[in-house]
């Protein structure tokens, strides 16, 4: 698994999982446990669509209040998410509509 040590992800994160099938995940760290997995809430996919990325469940039947833990050896390599994509991440979960500087404040 390729770690990027100087952009630590820890609880409370968004972090971006690339999994080792090659999907990309988003969702926010509960908790690494000891062994290394990770324990996270609300996990979406990563999807191109015609207005750039997109956000999609990644488990659409699934109770969406639950935890999830994701074995470390099915992740390839994780990181901290964007901005751009933590700000989508975190309207598609809660509905709130961070605001960004310029666009009301100048």
């Amino acid at each position: 698994m390729l770690i990027n040590k100087s952009n630590k992800v820890e609880a409370d994160d968004i972090a971006t999982f690339k999994m080792v099938n090659g999907d990309e995940l988003v969702a926010k760290v509960v908790e690494i446990t000891g062994a290394g997995d990770f324990v996270l809430n609300r996990p979406f996919t990563v999807i191109p669509s015609g207005q750039g990325m997109g956000l999609l469940p990644l488990l659409l039947t699934a109770d969406e209040n639950q935890d999830y833990t994701v074995r470390n050896q099915h992740v390839l390599m994780y990181g901290s998410t964007v901005k751009e994509i933590q700000t989508h991440y975190v309207k598609m979960t809660t509905g709130i509509e961070l605001v960004t500087p310029g666009s009301i404040i100048k």
